[in-house]
């Protein structure tokens, strides 16, 4: 007999927080989900719903004058680099070069940055800019505006969240917009590292299911 309570404190142990983990898996909400961006919408304008969810814009590449460039699978981070240089702009460089440095423990992340002139080999700019990890692509203030933009329903009622030279734009591996940042607000940079790491492990997680 002594052993039934025995039996019953094992199952308390180990049945019970068995059940509840199944039970949060089935039913709890991720809060580290991370939204998408940029809807698709139909020819009246208006955000496109298949079987009660919204259908998100997926790219497979950066489509510019200069060509198309493919996305390569990679999760991708897309900045603005102006002709002129300036205080906020090379606080953006250096931030950048935070995000850079990830390349080491996150598979596959990229940087892109468009430029509105010729790379230059100014003293402030990262050495690591327009290597392998951090391309570069010509591009126009237009091309970068309508690329790097919060394309929504919403966006047309309201301005963008960031000026252009310190916009960031975080694109996962599908192909789906994933977030906007402030690239010279280095709280700003600590949460698109967070997010980076987190799509970094949904990445691996749906490699090895």
């Amino acid at each position: 007999m002594k052993n039934f309570p025995k039996a019953g404190l094992l199952i308390v142990t180990l049945v019970i927080p068995a059940l509840i983990f199944v039970l949060l898996r089935l039913f709890a909400t991720n809060h580290y989900d991370l939204p998408y961006f940029n809807p698709e919408l139909d020819s009246n304008g208006q955000v496109q719903i298949v079987n009660g969810d919204t259908v998100f814009q997926k790219r497979s590449e950066l489509q510019l004058a200069s060509g198309k460039h493919p996305l390569e699978n990679d999760i991708t981070v897309v900045s603005f680099l102006p002709k002129e240089c300036a205080d906020t702009c090379k606080l953006v460089l250096s931030n950048l070069k935070r995000i850079y440095d990830m390349r080491s423990e996150t598979n596959r992340l990229s940087i892109t940055t468009l430029l509105e002139d010729n790379l230059s080999a100014a003293s402030a700019y990262p050495s690591e800019l327009g290597t392998k990890g951090w391309k570069t692509l010509k591009a126009t203030n237009t091309e970068a505006e309508t690329l790097l933009n919060l394309e929504s329903a919403s966006s047309q009622r309201r301005s963008e969240l960031y000026p252009l030279e310190s916009r960031l734009m975080l694109i996962d591996s599908k192909g789906y917009t994933r977030g906007y940042y402030n690239g010279a607000d280095p709280e700003e940079i600590d949460r698109l590292m967070a997010e980076l790491k987190i799509l970094n492990y949904e990445k691996k997680a749906s490699a090895n299911p």
